[in-house]
């Protein structure tokens, strides 16, 4: 397999002061007894001939650095004067392109001073130049070039194109009576309108250039520097002479309710254009959205929805979707007041029930709308487009919208229910565990004597809460959303195999000022059950003990919580449970039993 890495083009300048083209070869070094030293070869690639044999002379270094600067300045000149042969120009930039193609094999350090040779020599005015050609091939080599430049220092491309607008008089001395009169004949635009006019069915060309222009503004490859600020300046500079070459072939195409051309060619150039756009919002900041509000650059986007071809209709609503997805309010606001939802409902609408991408798309924009909660697009969507949209049920994103608005005005119209639903989850649930155990050891620690029949014992924490003040507001707001009154939770304990009865709690948190707990037996109607009448060990039969006269318990707090009571329901303690309770005070032996 040939090595490409020491392929080159030699070529030799004759007594006319021209470059005569003698092929191309495969370069190596070797001693050569005729020379008397180490020597340079080049053999050609198609035959073996030799093209080249010069003698490595070490001392000779400074004398070769001039005579490639003197090489150089020739090249450009011959590439740039209106005079050289057309087939000429196309060999020499073809030469230049294997050049820089060449240096992507050498180390960093002669790379770095390989292109800053060719950028001191004036390569970008001369590329500048023959991307201005009506010669296909030698613009295409150019393109090349140019890229090789981007890709090692975007940097310098842009420091170049910014003096160049300032310096746009001078640069413009070589070109054409016709190109002098156009507008902004910068380099960067000249990138942009090949991009633009690519004749390849497929764009290859402004594919590539796509790229470059991508790179060129993109901020995370730009420098900051105490005293300057690249990002700031080339920004301002491509916003102000560039963006409207940009967008040129989308204002042209969307003047109407539908795109003007719809061939395929057409719709593919477009969708570059704005995926390079949408690349501008999602990394400049007040530059593009300046633009695009005052531009009104949506609102002709969006008429790419009605394309027939699906890929730019979504590359469309990928461009509002990335607008949307910065949640900001004066984007927000630009969108409510032009009515810019309006194509995207329609698309949707026109989709129909076909599960494809467009409907997963559209779905996907207004759910990131309802999770984000994004209140005015939410309140826009609802009061303009409900009723379009409110018989798509098989998905819940948009009823959950109506959901959100609904709640939205609800928190207009009465403003204290925000404070009321965190008032409502500090007294229920957030409480501190800590503060829990310390009221539950307080209950059992009581003395009996401290205690009334009948009276629960409320934590001092509740004590100090303003009652009225807290549960007046949540009577409203359990009201106002039509709830039930009370949200019960039964734990059930199942009566054991021995037959003893476990009791059953029943636990009611209503909205009222009251807590009730209640203890029932599970079996209490049931005849021949434990606590039935007629059954052993109920009152009023045979044989019983009266020891609990009732098997139901209440016991009401105003505001506070309990503890609640576990009977242990092992066989094996019964006996001793029996003993335990008839040691019991007989005050909370009584409180057991009321």
């Amino acid at each position: 397999m040939t090595d490409t890495r020491r392929r080159v083009k030699v070529y030799t300048l004759n007594e006319d002061r021209q470059w005569d083209d003698r092929g191309t070869g495969h370069v190596s070094s070797g001693y050569v007894e005729r020379l008397k030293g180490m020597s340079l070869l080049v053999r050609a690639e198609s035959d073996g001939s030799l093209l080249l044999e010069s003698k490595i002379n070490p001392n000779t270094a400074y004398q070769k650095q001039q005579e490639d600067e003197k090489f150089l300045t020739d090249l450009f000149a011959q590439l740039t004067d209106e005079a050289t042969d057309e087939e000429k120009r196309q060999e020499l930039v073809n030469f230049l392109k294997e050049f820089c193609a060449f240096s992507q094999t050498l180390q960093p350090q002669n790379r770095d001073a390989f292109f800053k040779t060719l950028s001191n020599m004036g390569i970008l005015p001369a590329l500048e130049v023959i991307l201005g050609m009506d010669d296909t091939q030698v613009r295409s080599a150019a393109t090349d070039i140019f890229s090789y430049l981007v890709e090692y220092n975007p940097s310098m491309v842009r420091e170049f194109v910014m003096q160049e607008a300032q310096q746009n008089d001078d640069v413009s001395k070589k070109l054409t009576e016709q190109k002098i009169t156009n507008k902004d004949i910068l380099l960067i635009n000249l990138i942009i309108e090949h991009m633009i006019c690519d004749t390849d069915p497929e764009l290859g060309g402004a594919v590539q250039l796509m790229g470059l222009l991508r790179t060129l503004v993109d901020p995370e490859n730009m420098l900051a520097t105490a005293n300057k600020t690249e990002k700031t300046e080339f920004l301002g500079f491509f916003y102000k002479h560039c963006m409207h070459v940009l967008t040129a072939p989308l204002l042209a195409n969307t003047t109407e309710d539908k795109p003007s051309k719809d061939d395929f060619q057409t719709a593919q150039l477009l969708a570059l254009v704005l995926e390079l756009l949408t690349f501008c919002v999602e990394h400049h900041t007040y530059h593009i959205k300046n633009y695009i509000i005052n531009k009104d650059i949506l609102r002709r986007v969006l008429v790419l929805m009605a394309s027939k071809h699906a890929f730019l209709a979504l590359c469309a609503l990928r461009f509002k979707r990335k607008i949307i997805g910065l949640k900001d309010e004066f984007y927000n606001r630009y969108i409510m007041k032009s009515f810019l939802f309006e194509p995207v409902v329609k698309a949707f609408l026109n989709n129909g029930s076909r599960y494809n991408l467009m409907n997963s798309a559209i779905i996907e924009m207004f759910e990131f709308i309802r999770v984000e909660d994004i209140k005015s697009l939410t309140a826009h969507v609802i009061e303009n487009y409900w009723k379009a949209l409110e018989d798509v049920d098989y998905v819940q994103t948009f009823k959950g919208l109506k959901l959100r608005f609904e709640q939205q005005r609800e928190r207009q119209d009465n403003p204290k229910l925000d404070s009321m639903r965190s008032i409502l989850r500090n007294h229920r649930y957030r409480r501190d565990a800590r503060t829990l155990e310390d009221e539950e050891e307080m209950w059992f620690n009581t003395d009996e004597d401290d205690m009334e029949d009948g009276e629960a014992v409320v934590s001092p924490s509740d004590k100090t809460k303003n009652d009225d003040d807290i549960m007046d507001p949540i009577s409203k707001f359990m009201e106002r959303k039509k709830l039930k009154e009370s949200e019960e939770k039964e734990v059930l304990l199942k009566t054991n195999l021995s037959g003893r009865q476990s009791p059953s709690f029943k636990l009611s948190l209503s909205s009222g000022t009251k807590t009730t707990l209640t203890s029932q037996s599970p079996a209490t109607n049931l005849p021949g059950s434990p606590g039935s009448p007629g059954s052993p060990g109920s009152p009023g039969s045979p044989g019983s003990v009266p020891k609990n006269t009732s098997q139901t318990a209440a016991i009401t707090t105003k505001g506070g919580l309990v503890g609640l009571v576990d009977y242990p329901d092992d066989d094996e303690d019964d006996d001793e449970d029996e003993d335990k309770e008839d040691t019991l005070p007989l005050s909370k032996k009584a409180k057991f039993e009321s």
